[in-house]
């Protein structure tokens, strides 16, 4: 059994989110090719709910919300998927690969994590759009094990360096006896870069904590 994680961009896979930033905690292609999907998002009510009344495309049909606690939202919706979304859901139903939920939403993307036989990975990647290949980026491809989804594995190879650099300096030691500077420094980076890679962890490792 294959393991591949791919970031894409965010309306490939859940082409109806109204926010780049959460889970994606299911999706379900329906026989007349819509959607349904539920997300978890944290998100100011007023304006989570501005933005579900103005989505226009793709057309969404129905949505609830639920309020899981303050600012977190379940956010219910059916709704009709862009074309490139849904060759994409029909790709994965063709090639037997299944996903891998929650899909975590950031800024740099969505992050998909899929598991099928080792051919039908490979024909299903394949078989990708060229337009959907070339926003694609390959963040990591293993034999799959239960160990492969535990929290740090949701992290590129490059944030993985960051973090070790992060733990070797003690950024996260309690008191913290390391700076970002000194993160920076251990990677060659600018400060600000090396600041922005620890939010990006912080934020992916934390949301897959939640998740479970």
């Amino acid at each position: 059994m294959k393991y591949i994680r791919l970031t894409l961009p965010h309306d490939v896979i859940a082409p109806a989110s109204v926010i780049t930033t959460g889970r994606l905690l299911n999706i379900q292609l329906l026989p007349d090719e819509t959607i349904l999907q539920l997300s978890l998002v944290h998100a100011d009510p007023d304006a989570l709910l501005a933005a579900l009344e103005t989505v226009d495309r793709p057309e969404q049909l129905a949505y609830e919300v639920v309020e899981t606690q303050q600012d977190h939202w379940y956010v219910y919706q059916h709704c009709q998927p862009t074309a490139q979304a849904l060759t994409l859901l029909q790709l994965f139903n063709d090639h037997q690969l299944m996903i891998m939920f929650p899909v975590i939403f950031d800024d740099t993307g969505c992050t998909i994590e899929i598991i099928g036989r080792e051919s039908d990975v490979q024909n299903g990647f394949d078989a990708l759009p060229d337009d959907v290949r070339q926003q694609t980026s390959i963040e990591r491809v293993s034999e799959y094990s239960p160990q492969t989804t535990t929290p740090s594995s949701t992290l590129t190879k490059r944030q993985r360096e960051v973090l070790d650099a992060a733990v070797t300096v003690g950024y996260y030691d309690v008191p913290r006896r390391g700076t970002a500077t000194e993160v920076a420094a251990a990677l060659g980076c600018a400060p600000s870069t090396a600041s922005e890679h620890l939010r990006k962890i912080e934020a992916r490792v934390l949301s897959a904590i939640a998740a479970k």
